[in-house]
């Protein structure tokens, strides 16, 4: 993987045969190669150490972070004897976490396939003293243990050939080269297109023939490839592996679902006819890295599930196996939790479709399947308060604990809940005959507000939606945003808006033109407050206070324009949230 940010090109990215994938709604990624032996110490320092500021974290980019030359990482390889390697115990840990696909590098950056491979002997089964092919034995565990397999495979870096991909960035990744300039310096004169045929094709048609069935291909990072390379791998994995889903990073627009950025959570529900998927790591890196023990908590990683689903998104977690073949201990731990949890919630997260409500609830994410409603409720209290729902409610029920008595006012349901100390979101079922209805506008939130997204509103001039949902090309006053809202009652609210930046740039500091039902005034964009931690680990972003608006009882126009043109980059708005004072 890479700290870098591709975003989908496509937005027609629809597919016949997908529906398995969309149902699975939870996998598992491997991050496993020559990096993990190195454990993400090189010369005594370290990825991620003081003495570079803390940037290069991702253990599996340290060749290029420490431009270790080819000749020397080679010899790696013959230190490379994971013996502690065991394909049915991934399989089945992966199985009782509740993941339902499993993803692993075949080759990552460094060139060093995972594979026996007839193309390059720079392979685990040919350069080791572990020769087997872990690969092959993934494969027959998935088949046994009924786990969706598939394959990550990068098509353009690679650090082991002299026209390996990534020449052309003009700048680094996390402070390391995309392509390898330490050995072969003269990026003028690279070709991809003989890296392209001499391995590339290759080594993909040796993946998709000598496993069995593939379920996914997982490109990255492309940069130089070109849309006739992209098409080529295409075709090549559809002539071999017609059911195969291949992700939007094969690049130039092309693949079968979305790949989102990094780590990335959109700010709002995705298309619900169209695929997604988020990749995100356990802890702070995707390879090895032996001090990182930052692991999130099952909670955290319950409730990035919950929030993906709910926006129509795949959660693919990641684990990066050690030098001998090991799942780190406190991933196992974490993986363990989160299986309990999905014994009692499973029904909430697969083959669901997005939340019916335009932005999450207080109270957590919701999910929709069949008659029924599923909310996660984040911070269980004695009652949970759930608005805008149009139909007669028949029942109610908490995952796990029974039925739960519930009242219902209007639009407004209150569902009474039984003492859930110590319970990690539960999940409160609501049923009616014919599907719970709710009201899809923006609607006052209770004990919230409003919460304006750039897919709730009018967009005008150039500004596109990237794929967290955030504003992309908002650079001119004469590109805006407007919203319509309906307030219970008239009051004052406090204005919170929240920006991302781009590229790891921070976020655009500014003058902003806010006007409420036709009266305009200036506001300050200025870095108050941090976003939410668990988000900001992975991507930069701010909240700024815009100060108060008063709306009025019924319907508001709520617009909002920059005062000037962007200093730099663009202002890339992700959302406002209005609070009742």
């Amino acid at each position: 993987m890479s700290a870098g940010y591709f975003e989908n090109e496509r937005e027609d990215m629809t597919v016949n045969d997908g529906k398995w994938f969309s149902e699975a709604r939870f996998g598992m990624m491997l991050h496993w190669g020559l990096y993990s032996l190195l454990g993400g110490e090189y010369k005594g320092r370290q990825c991620g150490g003081a003495d570079d500021g803390g940037a290069n974290e991702l253990g599996e980019w340290i060749q290029s972070f420490f431009a270790i030359p080819c000749a020397e990482y080679e010899q790696y390889a013959r230190a490379f004897n994971p013996i502690g390697f065991d394909a049915e115990e991934y399989v089945k840990m992966a199985r009782d976490a509740g993941m339902n696909y499993l993803v692993v590098t075949s080759k990552h950056h460094e060139g060093f396939a995972m594979f026996k491979s007839d193309a390059d002997p720079y392979n685990i089964v040919d350069a080791t003293p572990f020769g087997r092919d872990p690969i092959a034995e993934l494969a027959a565990a998935c088949k046994k243990y009924g786990v969706k397999f598939g394959l990550y495979y990068s098509q353009e870096l690679d650090w082991h050939e002299p026209d390996g991909g990534g020449y052309t960035l003009g700048y680094k990744n996390a402070g390391s080269s995309w392509t390898n300039n330490w050995d072969f310096p003269d990026n003028a004169h690279k070709d991809f297109s003989r890296c392209f045929e001499k391995k590339i094709k290759p080594q993909v048609k040796e993946i998709l023939t000598r496993y069995g069935e593939i379920s996914v291909i997982w490109f990255d990072t492309p940069s130089v490839i070109s849309p006739a390379q992209s098409r080529e791998l295409y075709d090549l994995v559809k002539k071999y592996q017609p059911n195969c889903l291949v992700n939007s990073r094969i690049g130039n627009g092309m693949g079968d679902y979305a790949s989102m950025g990094d780590n990335q959570v959109p700010g709002a529900k995705k298309n619900r006819d169209m695929l997604y998927e988020t990749a995100a790591t356990l802890n702070d890196t995707w390879g090895y890295k032996s001090y990182d023990q930052n692991w999130k908590t099952p909670e955290q990683v319950i409730s990035l599930l919950t929030r993906l689903a709910s926006r129509n998104v795949n959660y693919l977690l990641n684990i990066g196996p050690d030098h001998l073949g090991r799942i780190p201990v406190g991933a196992q731990n974490v993986l363990r939790e989160v299986g309990e949890w999905m014994k009692v919630n499973a029904e909430a997260v697969y083959a669901t479709e997005p939340s019916p409500y335009s932005v999450d609830l207080m109270s957590g994410p919701v999910t929709e399947k069949g008659d029924s409603l599923y909310f996660f409720v984040n911070k269980p209290e004695h009652e949970l308060l759930i608005p805008g729902v149009l139909t007669k409610v028949e029942s109610a029920e908490v995952l796990g604990a029974g039925r739960a008595h519930f009242t219902q006012e209007g639009a407004l349901v209150r569902v009474e809940l039984p003492d859930l100390t110590g319970k990690i979101i539960p999940v409160v079922k609501l049923t009616a005959q014919g599907g719970v209805k709710v009201d899809e506008g923006l609607i006052e939130l209770p004990d919230f507000g409003f919460l304006l997204t750039g897919s709730t509103a009018k967009i005008e001039g150039g500004i596109t939606l990237g794929n967290a949902c955030d504003a992309m090309n908002w650079k001119s006053p004469e590109d805006g945003m407007s919203w319509t809202v309906s307030a219970d009652r008239a009051g004052e609210y406090a204005v919170e808006m929240t920006v991302n930046g781009l590229h790891g740039t921070e976020p655009l500091e500014t003058e902003v033109d806010l006007s409420v039902n036709g009266e305009t005034s200036r506001r300050s964009v200025r870095h108050d407050r941090d976003i939410e931690a668990l988000i900001a680990r992975y991507h930069r972003g701010m909240i700024a206070e815009l100060g108060n608006v008063a709306l009025k009882a019924g319907e508001n126009h709520i617009a909002l324009r920059l005062a000037e043109p962007a200093a730099r980059d663009m202002f890339r708005f992700a959302s406002m949230r209005l609070i009742r004072r």
